[in-house]
């Protein structure tokens, strides 16, 4: 993932709440593309690189060994983000959907729904979750794909099921 960047920076992820089309998606790596290509913090080209994993995650990185992202800089991803967002319709800031694998589509499970989730068989112990609260590029790497009772969110049902 993202062999361009080889320092260990930060990422940011956002989730769409439906896969893409191709157009979609052909669309937002134009923007994205030419975004990484002039960001800058501080008048300092970033080195970033983005991709979108599974047809509906996306993922912008940043190099933070070559160039720190700062506030400003971060604010204007934060930007191009919501104006994707705003266009499409894809609930991109929605912190309270958790994500899961299911045969390498996407599963959505809204955070007050695990429970149900896990009870009726919908996810389980062993279904892969997408840890998408990770803000550093060595833990995409090395952590983002885990079996659902080796992640935090595996905590919030532990409760109710024990």
């Amino acid at each position: 993932m993202f062999p361009a960047l080889k320092g260990n920076g930060r990422i940011w992820i956002y989730v769409a709440n439906r896969p893409l089309t191709e157009t979609e998606q052909m669309a937002i790596r134009v923007e994205l593309v030419a975004f990484c290509a002039s960001w800058a913090a501080h008048g300092n080209q970033l080195s970033a690189d983005f991709d979108i994993f599974h047809n509906q995650i996306f993922v912008l990185g940043v190099d933070e060994q070559v160039e720190a992202a700062s506030g400003c800089s971060i604010d204007k991803a934060t930007a191009i983000f919501q104006q994707i967002d705003g266009q499409l319709e894809l609930d991109l800031f929605n912190r309270m959907n958790l994500t899961f694998l299911d045969n390498d589509a996407i599963r959505i499970v809204k955070m007050q729904e695990i429970n149900q989730a896990y009870i009726s068989g919908l996810i389980s112990d062993e279904t892969i979750f997408l840890d998408n609260t990770i803000s550093v590029l060595s833990d995409l790497r090395s952590k983002w794909h885990v079996p659902f009772n080796d992640a935090w969110a595996y905590k919030k049902i532990k409760s109710v099921t024990a």
